[in-house]
């Protein structure tokens, strides 16, 4: 699942940050940020009128808005954690998605004139991340990928469900949008519930967008 845009992400001048402090950051910020979430929420939240329709929601204080389905529901419950901003799904299923905002303390803006070097040690960093992550069975995919200019990861793996020891499927992203890093994860929920849902799951993702696009320094070593 992947959904990328054909324009070419801007330019800015390179900026010489301390490349180790700032890897060491978003390592942190990346460990931080993951949640495995293995049920959909009882009827919490709201259930948009249309089923057919998607209707776009905006999150002013995260800076990003996104398009789902108008048949989700929105579920109020976020685990006492702040930086879920949203969950989502099908109601009655485990089929759902988590948004978590998390905030990074130097900007990261991916475009052009990132060297390849600060390329590379990133996607070692998040490729780390999900390869150690508990209950991750097999990695079915792993590629870099880019929505509506904003660059980032995708990681497509299956794990097991520890309460019903059933096998799903996790389509998680990771988007740098400037000041924040952006985690998207799709949740089906048994394995064979992905085939039907995965169509869905593309509609979703390539309508985010960031509302004010960071054209920050781009790492460099």
């Amino acid at each position: 699942m992947v959904a990328q845009d054909s324009e070419a992400p801007p330019k800015a001048e390179p900026a010489k940050p301390d490349r180790k402090r700032l890897l060491v950051v978003l390592a942190v910020v990346v460990i931080a940020a993951a949640v495995l979430f293995y049920a959909n929420r009882p009827g919490t939240g709201t259930q948009p009128p249309s089923e057919t329709q998607f209707h776009r929601i905006e999150f002013p204080d995260h800076g990003f808005s996104i398009r789902l389905p108008g048949h989700w529901e929105i579920f109020n419950e976020r685990q006492n954690d702040p930086q879920i901003v949203m969950v989502a799904g099908v109601s009655g299923t485990q089929n759902n998605v988590r948004i978590r905002v998390a905030p990074l303390p130097e900007p990261v803006v991916i475009n052009n004139e990132t060297p390849d070097a600060v390329i590379a040690e990133l996607q070692a960093q998040f490729d780390r991340f999900i390869d150690e992550g508990e209950n991750v069975k097999e990695v079915l995919r792993r590629q870099r990928i880019r929505v509506n200019g904003v660059h980032g990861w995708q990681y497509l793996y299956t794990f097991t469900n520890e309460p019903s020891n059933q096998e799903g499927i996790h389509s998680h992203i990771f988007l740098l949008g400037g000041s924040r890093m952006y985690v998207l994860v799709f949740q089906a929920l048994p394995t064979s519930a992905y085939g039907e849902i995965a169509g869905t799951f593309d509609e979703v993702f390539s309508s985010f967008e960031l509302m004010r696009p960071e054209t920050s320094p781009t790492p460099a070593p």
